[in-house]
């Protein structure tokens, strides 16, 4: 009995991770590796395209989510994190995370805006100082 209780709580504590709420990483998590800047959040990793300076991240100033298709918040991509750096220049994290995504999707938080971008496509911007509040969820293939 009691290992079936067991196998249960891990099933369902896998069953949360599978679908979880995310946020981008906290500049001061934010870190020069090896030609990359990278970042560990909940159960996340981020990382930048190769770079040649070593700076680091002084704020977090938005995000950027991509419809799959029309305004749809349910099924689409969070295209990076944005972040102001100590030298004035911006930095973009993408999420890396092994394994297969079914789904992103975002939360029910307010701060997540439409806007067109430049090549008249559909996109949620969310611009605050708090990355917290720049969440969504991701849902993985088990």
């Amino acid at each position: 009995m009691i290992k079936r209780v067991c196998l249960f709580l891990l099933w369902v504590g896998g069953a949360a991770q599978a679908n979880a709420e995310q946020g981008c990483p906290y500049p001061s998590s934010v870190k020069y590796v090896s030609g990359y800047f990278q970042a560990s959040y909940k159960q996340s990793h981020w990382r930048s395209p190769k770079v040649d300076a070593n700076d680091f991240a002084d704020r977090f100033i938005g995000a950027l989510f991509t419809p799959g298709k029309g305004q749809d918040r349910e099924n689409g991509f969070l295209d990076r994190c944005v972040y102001l750096m100590g030298s004035g220049r911006s930095l973009a994290l993408r999420y890396d995370m092994p394994g297969a995504l079914s789904t992103m999707s975002l939360t029910k938080s307010l701060h997540w805006e439409l806007a067109t971008d430049p090549l008249k496509q559909d996109v949620y911007i969310c611009q605050d100082s708090q990355p917290d509040n720049c969440a969504f969820t991701v849902g993985r293939l088990n």
